[in-house]
């Protein structure tokens, strides 16, 4: 009986391929009968028809160079075969390797289909890698093939600088092995390594450590191994490597830390609402877990910033990924920001709402106003941030401050309890206080919901705003802050000094605000609809000048927007 099925099984395959080949080889007319859609699926995505173990030659169809990727984000190139016509709603699909069920980067056939093909860069996701498919839009399958890592499951990967303590840096990375790592450290003009062992335990997270779906089932993948190692400030042009288990990453040539008191001018890159190419804001395409290639939000900024000698820092005020739940988010966001600016210079990032917001955080704060109890974080909870981001040792930090240059940052949660009398709201005052303006004669904070905008706010959003302009604003003019940066708003808005403090949203890095009209409200000096990031140059212990740089949709190109300047 079971070779019986397995007969009509093989037979089934066979002639549901042949139909495929004959329709995507040949070109099929296409018409309201037809089981292939001639529209791009936008409701649901069919599962494929082809088992993981079942594999056929993906040759005739599409070339995928290399085969074997030598580290995490190298570029792989996906080009259809001649003769191949992909219909609308055909895909190239990364599956994982060790769950092919779960489907991970679709390419868009169609993008494939040229003499260049198109080029991707995969995160190595542990698990052996990625199955590799030709996949129509009703879901059948025409072949299968596969993509690994010469590293394997131990590489180093999603690393990135960040500041601790007074004179320190910090890498941490990511690894499918719990094996203390190892940073080994080579000055600019030398052929020696210096090595700095990990000495704290790898750390990791469960399903039941956050709390509720779809972080807790179906968007759950083993997140591997996070590592952290101290090491002291480094020369300008240095070269870091990263070695966990069998694996090794490739090297990055970084910059220091800059320490308190130092007037080099220098710039920093600042930003919110960064988001990952190809998975919008719902965590994965259209809120199903996957990324899309060609990206309809492309790094238009991140390749833009990432040509930018000038930058010496970065910072992210919350909603890094919008993974929403999804695991497979975070590693291939970790990847991009690797590649981008996390090994060149220190990143600094706080927390936002689709971090941490739920309606059932154990640690969550539920104030009779506001959207705190949306389920923002996908069932997160903040458990994924706090483990890829720590500060310092510490993994569930969610305010902070360091200083860098001439500037003393201070990054608040936005998310958590800053009223009057609140832990929060004490640490800021009292941080605030003994600040050394001898030093740092510049404050900045950092949040991720803003007190001023020139949208015109929804409840939720306009309340949050009035409380934070009674409670944490009156500590701002208290203790002369610079500047307050924030995001949330998908829209760039810059006042005049209120009470002394310049009020700056910038959350347009990757998406807009389309129900958020931009208006005439009182202090707004500036106002965008613009996708962008800020560029904040500190020239001297008494200017500050800042660029908004946005994309130009008529030119194509990323251009000034807006400058302005800051005095003491």
């Amino acid at each position: 009986m079971t070779r019986l099925v397995i007969e009509i099984a093989e037979k089934a395959i066979g002639a549901a391929l042949l139909l495929f080949a004959l329709c995507h080889l040949e070109g099929c007319a296409s018409s309201s009968d037809s089981k292939t859609s001639t529209t791009s699926p936008t409701a649901t995505i069919p599962p494929a028809t082809l088992g993981p173990a079942v594999k056929h030659s993906c040759l005739q169809y599409f070339a995928l160079t290399p085969k074997v990727l030598q580290h995490s984000y190298d570029p792989v190139n996906i080009r259809l075969k001649k003769g191949v016509n992909p219909l609308a709603g055909d895909a190239v699909v990364f599956a994982l390797k060790d769950n092919a069920s779960y489907s991970m980067l679709r390419v868009v056939a169609s993008a494939a289909d040229g003499p260049d093909g198109y080029e991707l860069r995969p995160v190595n996701p542990r698990g052996g890698g990625y199955r590799v498919s030709y996949q129509a839009a009703n879901g059948e399958v025409a072949c299968i093939t596969d993509l690994t890592f010469a590293q394997g499951d131990d590489e180093p990967t999603q690393a990135y600088l960040t500041v601790t303590g007074d004179d320190s840096l910090q890498v941490n990375w990511v690894s499918g092995s719990s094996e203390r790592g190892e940073v080994l450290y080579k000055k600019p003009g030398t052929t020696t390594w210096t090595l700095f062992n990990e000495t704290s335990l790898a750390r990791t997270y469960k399903a039941q450590d956050m709390c509720s779906a779809p972080a807790t089932s179906e968007a759950f993948r083993d997140p591997g191994f996070f590592h952290s190692v101290t090491i002291p400030n480094v020369e300008r042009d240095s070269v870091l490597q990263i070695k966990t288990g069998n694996g090794v990453s490739k090297e990055f040539t970084t910059s220091p830390r800059l320490l308190a008191g130092d007037a080099l001018r220098h710039s920093v890159f600042m930003v919110g609402d960064l988001g990952t190419s190809g998975a919008g804001q719902l965590g994965g395409f259209n809120g199903f877990g996957f990324l899309q290639f060609p990206p309809s939000d492309p790094d238009r900024i991140l390749s833009h910033m990432r040509q930018n000698d000038r930058i010496r820092l970065s910072i992210i005020y919350g909603d890094l990924a919008y993974a929403n739940g999804f695991s497979t988010v975070w590693d291939q966001f970790g990847a991009e920001a690797e590649h981008n600016f996390g090994m060149k210079q220190p990143l600094v990032t706080s927390v936002g709402n689709h971090e941490y917001v739920s309606s059932d955080n154990p640690h969550g704060w539920y104030p009779p106003f506001g959207n705190y109890d949306f389920p923002d974080s996908g069932g997160e909870c903040g458990v994924p941030f706090t483990h890829r981001y720590p500060v310092g040792s510490e993994e569930a930090k969610y305010w902070y401050s360091f200083d860098y240059g001439l500037v003393h940052y201070v990054m608040i949660s936005t998310e958590h309890n800053y009223l009057n009398g609140s832990d929060q709201h004490k640490w800021l005052e009292d941080d605030l206080a003994n600040v050394d303006r001898n030093k740092t004669p510049w404050v900045i904070v950092t949040g991720h919901r803003p007190m001023y905008t020139s949208c015109a706010l929804d409840k939720f959003n306009g309340d949050i705003a009035e409380e934070l302009k009674s409670n944490v604003a009156p500590l701002f003019k208290k203790y002369n802050v610079s500047i307050y940066f924030t995001g949330h708003i998908h829209a760039y808005t810059r006042t005049s000094a209120i009470d002394g403090t310049v009020h700056i949203l910038a959350g347009s890095a990757r998406f807009l605000n389309l129900v958020c009209p931009i208006g005439t409200m009182p202090h707004v000096e500036k106002a965008l609809s613009v996708i962008g990031y800020i560029e904040l140059d500190v020239v001297s212990r008494s200017e500050l000048r800042g660029t908004f740089w946005g994309y130009n949709v008529t030119s194509g190109e990323v251009t000034v927007q807006d400058t302005f300047i800051v005095g003491s």
